[in-house]
């Protein structure tokens, strides 16, 4: 009898521990699904202040506009590290996000695309002072290309 109660006992116990442990897997689990929504809701805030400065550009926005969508990107700039949780890549989560596990294996070289975006924004807002739509329009292209487009490029499945 005492047998049966100590196996009982043991049973429930291991029972617990894999009750617990399959809950913080669920709870860890909706974590990165978070941070994945927290990135995504970034990068669209970002293509909206791009889209305001594109607009500035071709007389659709004011300048004070586009100015503050400017200071918006340069205030971001420094936060986007923290938005690549390791485990959050297209492969631990397919169909939630397009980002590739590489970014978080190339390290140096997504390093030196964060530089150059912050560069590229840095001078867009400063350009965007003086109000010449075109420099303004010239500063986006570069950043599109040194910055948004060469990370989107290379560590962002392709959705179409």
């Amino acid at each position: 009898m005492r047998n049966i109660i100590q196996r009982g006992t043991l049973a429930v116990g291991v029972a617990l521990l894999i009750a617990a442990g399959t809950a913080a897997v669920f709870a860890q689990q909706d974590d990165k699904l978070a941070a994945i929504k927290t990135r995504q809701d970034f990068m669209k805030a970002q293509g909206a202040d791009v889209k305001t400065i594109s607009d500035f550009t071709k007389g659709n926005a004011d300048q004070a506009a586009a100015q503050k969508a400017a200071d918006d990107l340069v205030a971001r700039q420094p936060k986007i590290d923290a938005l690549f949780v390791p485990g959050t890549s297209a492969t631990d989560f397919p169909g939630k996000t397009n980002a590739k596990p590489e970014i978080w294996t190339d390290k140096d070289k997504v390093a030196g695309i964060r530089a150059a975006l912050g560069s590229a924004e840095q001078k867009l807002a400063t350009d965007l002072k003086g109000g010449d739509k075109q420099t303004v329009s010239d500063d986006l292209a570069n950043m599109g290309k040194v910055g948004c487009g060469a990370c989107h490029g290379e560590y962002r499945i392709k959705t179409s």
